[in-house]
């Protein structure tokens, strides 16, 4: 359903989203476009201005663009002087790659003030079905006929049967700022996603000795057990999908060999761990609550932002706005963490 964009002072959905022209005004992000390559700038903002405005009430693209060219008062919020057609506004969302969204996306948002935190204690990692909006049509679609497509045919215990991508998603506990993004076409088993995860944080130095990485059971395995902490120097607690006796995981999660080194006096960081590790896993189902944050985060980017089903069919449309809507989610936190509940309500807008 389209509804009329009509902008309100005293409504706090429309105080909300205008933080987020402030920012995209802003000179930082001026400066962070021109950093990514994103050269026009002004034509980049008034591009994100409107597409996140269609992310954030769930509409169309083209539903808001005439919106904005009919009301003048619209125009006037959104801060646009010169307003680009439609055909222009698709030519400069689809210049340049996808990775250019993704890095503007996660700078921007490491640099927004959240609440004051020393030193990231815990973050949370899990995984969401990205389902592109293809009718079958009652056909039967094989793995075969999705070859030569950017799209995969998947399943998900959750969705059952679908056809799109996997986004892996980690944040930041207390806060809720999204720390790293990946997305995979298809849906390959989180076990397998758990390490590469791990070293993309890594790569962004935001992972820290002695941290604490939750996941819920689809990451379950021994040997990511042994990733996180020999690899990574990390206390990966992965919730088990049955009981493993810890004499089992004792055996199985030892020591590198720079362990035995005597001169390597920090050597002793992967007994802590491993005893931080066994002291944690038999007390898992008090951390359900911890975990479940991330949950309401993927719930809002589908219910919401319109992450649920994607009405997009190439690798590029498909990630470039998965990175676009948790940018978009990551303002609205940093900006508005009392005010996100009333963006619920936004169904119910007329």
């Amino acid at each position: 359903m389209n509804i009329p964009l009509n902008p309100d002072s005293k409504d706090p959905i429309w105080v909300l989203f205008g933080k987020v022209i402030k920012l995209i005004d802003s000179r930082n992000f001026q400066q962070e476009l021109a950093r990514n390559g994103l050269q026009s700038i002004g034509r980049y903002q008034t591009m994100l201005k409107i597409v996140l405005l269609a992310s954030y009430f769930n509409l169309e693209v083209s539903h808001v663009h005439l919106e904005v060219e009919n009301r003048e008062k619209l125009r006037k919020f959104l801060n646009i002087d010169n307003l680009l057609t439609l055909k222009q506004i698709r030519e400069v969302y689809s210049r340049k790659y996808e990775q250019k969204y993704l890095e503007l996306a996660l700078k921007t948002l490491n640099k927004l003030e959240f609440k004051k935190i020393r030193n990231l204690k815990t973050i949370l990692v899990d995984s969401t079905a990205l389902i592109i909006d293809l009718k079958f049509n009652g056909k039967y679609i094989s793995k075969q006929t999705c070859l030569d497509k950017d799209y995969k045919r998947s399943f998900s215990t959750s969705k059952g049967h679908y056809t799109g991508f996997k986004m892996t998603l980690a944040v930041e506990h207390e806060t809720l700022r999204p720390l790293a993004i990946l997305i995979y076409p298809g849906s390959p088993n989180d076990t397998k996603i758990f390490d590469e995860m791990m070293f993309e944080l890594k790569r962004r130095r935001l992972l820290r000795k002695g941290q604490l990485v939750i996941t819920d059971k689809g990451f379950y395995s021994a040997c990511n057990y042994l990733i996180g902490i020999n690899k990574y120097k990390i206390v990966p607690l992965i919730f088990p999908k049955k009981k493993p006796t810890l004499e089992v995981l004792k055996d199985k999660i030892t020591n590198p060999l720079d362990y035995f080194d005597y001169k390597n006096k920090s050597g002793t960081i992967y007994q802590q761990l491993r005893e931080r590790l066994f002291e944690l896993l038999p007390k898992w189902e008090d951390f359900r609550r911890t975990r479940w944050k991330i949950e309401k985060v993927f719930q809002f980017l589908k219910e919401n932002l319109g992450i649920g089903h994607i009405h997009a069919y190439t690798k590029r449309s498909v990630y470039k706005k998965a990175y676009l809507n948790v940018l978009l989610l990551g303002i609205l936190i940093s900006h508005g963490q009392n005010q996100i509940q009333e963006i619920y309500t936004l169904q119910n807008f007329t």
